[in-house]
């Protein structure tokens, strides 16, 4: 954007110097004026879009750095800081990214935390889910940021319904989420009985996403809920071979399992 300014301030500034004719008439001079002062208006309104966010995203590349150390657990302080920088670029922008960065960075502060005082958990927690719902106001269409509200709500313990309707928004913003298949398949379930049939059987589709692109998860998943294979059928209904099949892989999964290990 800054370049777009910079582009526009320089034609403006040519548009005020004439090449061909050396004596332009009153005319075309004021209208040579009239552009120029219009392009540096232009320049000037994307200057004070540009400033802001370029200040915003030098706040944020700490916590972007932090956030992308997955393989590595951070001490708390330097969640401390990603949050404290987060509020910084917010300050300066309202971006839904840093919104929902902030609400991970207070997950991850109380993780990182050795023993927390149920006080300081819940407050943190009470941050993460304000974070989050403040990046969803700016972006509604984000099935991660809906997910992780309603896990956010759970732990809070929230009234169950606040928790569906999080888990409603997360499966209309993206029905087919290979890295939220499972995690959220799995969550979704402790409730599958308190919901209406519209999101039953959204849940039962996501059954058969599961097993067309995750299937040795789903398999594990059925393993280690042996009460939902009823459900998980349920989903086969017109797909029996698949049934079949996950079946036949649920039993050598089980014998795998089971079966006592070699000293």
């Amino acid at each position: 954007m800054a370049v777009l300014a910079i582009t526009i301030l320089m034609v403006a500034t040519n548009n005020i110097t004439p090449v061909k004719n050396p004596m332009p008439t009153t005319h075309a001079f004021v209208f040579q004026r009239l552009i120029a002062g219009f392009g540096v208006i232009i320049c000037s309104a994307l200057l004070l879009l540009a400033v802001p966010r370029f200040i915003a995203g030098l706040y944020a590349l700490y916590p972007e750095a932090a956030y992308n150390q997955t393989q590595e657990k951070l001490p708390p302080e330097a969640y401390q800081k990603s949050i404290n920088d987060l509020n910084l670029a917010l300050s300066w922008y309202q971006n839904p990214e840093y919104w929902q960065l902030q609400g991970i960075m207070y997950l991850k502060f109380v993780m990182a935390l050795p023993f927390p005082e149920p006080a300081k958990k819940q407050a943190l927690l009470e941050q993460a889910q304000l974070s989050t719902m403040q990046g969803l106001k700016l972006s509604p269409v984000d099935p991660q940021s809906w997910f992780r509200l309603a896990v956010l709500d759970s732990l809070l313990n929230t009234p169950e319904q606040q928790i569906i309707n999080a888990l409603r928004l997360s499966f209309y913003a993206g029905r087919v989420e290979p890295e939220l298949l499972i995690s959220r398949l799995s969550f979704a379930y402790n409730y599958y009985n308190q919901f209406d049939k519209d999101l039953q059987l959204i849940w039962e589709k996501q059954v058969l996403v599961a097993w067309a692109l995750q299937s040795k998860q789903l398999v594990t998943f059925v393993a280690l809920h042996p009460e939902a294979k009823q459900l998980v059928e349920k989903a086969f209904i017109y797909s029996p071979d698949d049934w079949k099949k996950l079946s036949n892989d649920l039993e050598i999964y089980l014998k795998k399992n089971s079966s006592p290990k070699k000293k």
